[in-house]
């Protein structure tokens, strides 16, 4: 008999509520508040009318999530495609986010640390390390949170330096498939009351989950470290200066696909078919082996310093947050996946600065009119070099080949004026509106040149020579918010908010670029506008035991940047699709349902669509499957890729006083994902729906200096990939054969950790 994952939940949140009431008599304290900065002013999590998960450090230690890509996993409206590297990874949020190659499409979803842009996705894609918390900004986030976040923000806030106390922390863990990790952190008094310093450092490995039969070598593995220091100086009258300089470097061996299926009779140059070359393989959804003889790698470095000054002039608080940042990756995947030089380089060689400057001025809190206004300016240097080399499909004399090279360049400017405006006619009552007045350009430079030697260009890859016309928009953009909330009671409140967002236009920078794209204007894509009408209640019961937030959104994408795999071709396609919705509900429950025992759900249902997307046919795709008579499908009315109906986490922990000098604590989670797929249509691409359990048994010393973990995850050893797509060039007519990329995620983990702190 199965058990549908809405009626266990409706089940578990009942069972929470029961014992919440059961225990509502105890004479518990009230819980402490959440603070958040999702309004660029520290404010009480439900005083706040936007849609947001807060995630603790302690939350993502508990939880073993150790970056971006592994919020999915206690963040249900979070969502994560893996990628051959990581400039081709995206985070989407209620199934909307950008999963692209090409540099000149910025990501729909922002990441922000310590009130830092990060301009390029893969530059955020580190170790968390010294985190206070993880706070998830669901929808169109724009008007406070700069030039792309159209589907939505992750602000990432790391651990302050104290002016009065010395302390140092700690972790060293050890698990499955060799997983080690260290962790520390030192904050430093250097000056009573006036100036204090904080160091904090990470170095992370483990063994990857595939093996390369072609060598033996061991894949998809951690190679990770990272420094930051910090140190913040209050200057009296109200001043402040808090400058944060970080590195981090991951060395990898990534990230490969194996292989689920073939068309056995796919031929290569050599004469050898697919069968012949994957028979030592154990095809499926369980593969963990692939016999490559290309390199596999990526390497990348990111850091950055940034100040942020504060002073207040007049009863205002002046801010400024001054940053620059660089970020550098070279990473080749052998794309053909067999032992046979197809292509067996395929890199990209990229570096990336930035600068940001805000200035902001914040009114004091709980006046009848608070505002915050600010400038904004974003400047990015992008350049790439991307080598495509191999014989192709094609019999060549021995040390022959086909290749291309692609240099590419885009310069960004951004800049822009906002602000948001809250005014409470009554004490209940408050009405907001927000803005962002956006003036932005890029000017992008292509060339495809044949590599020296070769005999001609690398076909699907690559293509013959071409440079083309400077590439360049200017755009100007007017994005706002309107809204009001109403305080029901001390403990209730209800809001409604509409906002349209902005992404700025795109260009397509892709390695198949051609002339009769850019001469039909095709190659700058138009901003994608975001419109999401929002309704919330940030509700707390039974003397503060029990927190309840409800949000339910309509939310609408109009020329989203979207990005296509053209199997027939071997090559990716780049365009605006139509139309996107998202309509959907949010949960979020805590409850304190005795002493020591904290329960919590955490619930997503999210109904996507996409209209007037026009996309290549799937292998194997016949007219009644949709298949027009050009290869083409209208895939309008279909839900978006990798974006679940249902998602949803459940946990609880439980803290037992063993003496005056030992503690337990016990915690246990759940987090469920309802079935996906990864390419329109096509349902040889579908993940079935998964649920992981994960739990831990710690013991600590009561004055929490010392501490003890044991820890397991996806308990039930449930596989599931994190992106399925066609096997390189492995199509016909009739079908293909499919590739998928597998983390350890996917199979049963466990480990010990030990932390101290003083």
């Amino acid at each position: 008999m199965t058990i549908r994952p809405q009626l266990l939940l409706a089940g578990a949140v009942c069972a929470m509520a029961t014992m919440t009431q059961a225990h509502a008599q105890s004479a518990e304290p009230a819980p402490g508040e959440i603070i958040v900065t999702a309004q660029k002013r520290e404010q009480n999590l439900q005083n706040v009318p936007v849609s947001i998960s807060v995630l603790s450090g302690a939350a993502l230690t508990t939880n073993r999530v150790a970056g971006i890509e592994q919020l999915a996993q206690i963040a249900p409206s979070v969502n994560f495609t893996n990628s051959a590297n990581t400039r081709g990874q995206g985070v989407s949020v209620r199934g909307i986010g950008t999963l692209n190659f090409s540099d000149g499409v910025e990501p729909s979803v922002s990441t922000v640390i310590d009130g830092v842009v990060i301009g390029r996705s893969a530059a955020s894609f580190f170790d968390f390390s010294d985190i206070s918390r993880v706070e998830v900004l669901r929808g169109p986030q724009g008007t406070l949170f700069g030039k792309n976040a159209s589907a939505g923000a992750i602000n990432l806030v790391t651990e302050k330096p104290s002016l009065t106390r010395n302390s140092v922390d700690g972790t060293i863990s050890y698990g499955t498939f060799n997983d080690f990790r260290l962790k520390g952190s030192t904050s430093l008094v250097l000056k009573d009351g006036t100036l204090g310093l904080r160091l904090s450092g990470f170095r992370s490995t483990a063994d990857g989950v595939i093996t390369n039969l072609y060598n033996g070598q061991n894949l998809n593995n951690i190679n990770t470290w990272g420094l930051r220091g910090k140190l913040l100086w209050d200057m009296g009258e109200n001043s402040s200066l808090y400058i944060i300089g970080d590195y981090s470097a991951n060395n990898r061996r990534c990230c490969v696909s194996t292989i689920r299926s073939i068309l056995p009779t796919t031929t290569y140059y050599n004469g050898q078919t697919r069968a012949q070359l994957t028979a030592n393989q154990q095809l499926g959804p369980l593969n963990r082996t692939v016999n490559v003889d290309g390199d596999t790698f990526g390497n990348q470095s990111a850091g950055g310093v940034s100040a942020e000054f504060n002073t207040e002039i007049l009863g205002q608080t002046l801010t400024s947050v001054t940053a620059y940042r660089a970020f550098k990756t070279f990473d080749n995947n052998d794309a053909d996946g067999v032992q046979v030089d197809v292509y067996n380089v395929n890199n990209a060689l990229q570096h990336q600065r930035q600068f940001t400057q805000e200035i902001r001025i914040t009114s004091p809190a709980k006046q009848r009119l608070e505002y915050v206004l600010g400038l904004f300016y974003f400047y990015q240097n992008l350049d790439t070099i991307t080598q495509v080399k191999g014989t192709g499909f094609t019999a060549l004399p021995s040390g022959q080949y086909l290749g291309n090279q692609v240099d590419r360049s885009i310069r960004n400017n951004n800049a822009a004026a906002f602000g948001q405006f809250t005014y409470h006619p009554t004490d209940a009552l408050s009405l907001i509106g927000g803005f962002r007045y956006t003036a932005e350009n890029a000017t992008a430079n292509f060339a495809r040149s044949v590599l020296a030697g070769a005999n001609g260009p690398a076909t699907g890859l690559g293509g013959p020579v071409y440079t083309s016309p400077t590439l360049h928009f200017s755009n100007t953009d007017f994005s706002y918010k309107l809204g009001a909330d109403y305080k029901i009671s001390r403990d209730v409140m209800a809001y409604v908010t509409y906002t349209r967002g902005y992404k700025g236009p795109a260009i397509n920078l892709l390695n198949n670029l051609t002339s009769s794209i850019v001469d039909a204007g095709q190659a700058i894509l138009k901003p994608e506008i975001a419109r999401n009408l929002e309704f919330g209640l940030r509700t707390q019961m039974l003397d503060r035991k029990l927190t309840l937030n409800v949000t339910g959104f309509h939310e609408t994408f109009t020329n989203f940047q979207a990005q296509t795999f053209n199997a027939a071709l071997s090559t990716f396609t780049l365009a605006n699709a139509g139309k996107l919705t998202a309509n959907g509900v949010e949960v979020e429950a805590i409850a304190r349902a005795a002493p020591g025992l904290n329960l919590s759900a955490n619930v997503a249902y999210t109904d996507t669509k996409v209209e007037g997307f026009v996309i290549a046919c799937y292998p194997g795709q016949t007219l009644a499957l949709g298949c027009a008579a050009n290869s083409t499908q209208d895939v309008s009315g279909q839900p978006l890729a990798n974006a679940p109906k249902w998602a949803y986490t459940l946990s609880g922990d439980y803290t037992h006083e063993i003496n005056d000098k030992l503690r337990a604590k016990a915690t246990l989670s759940y987090t469920y994902r309802s079935n996906v797929f990864f390419a329109y249509s096509d349902p040889n691409t579908v993940q079935k729906g998964y649920g992981l359990l994960n739990g831990s048994l710690s013991l600590e010393s009561a004055d929490k200096r010392y501490r003890l973990t044991l820890w397991a995850k996806n308990l039930t050893n449930q596989h599931f990939a994190t992106s399925i797509g066609t096997g390189f060039r492995d199509t016909s007519a009739t079908g293909a054969g499919y590739t998928q990329l597998l983390t350890s995620d996917a199979f049963r983990t466990v480990g010990v950790e030990a932390g101290f702190r003083f």
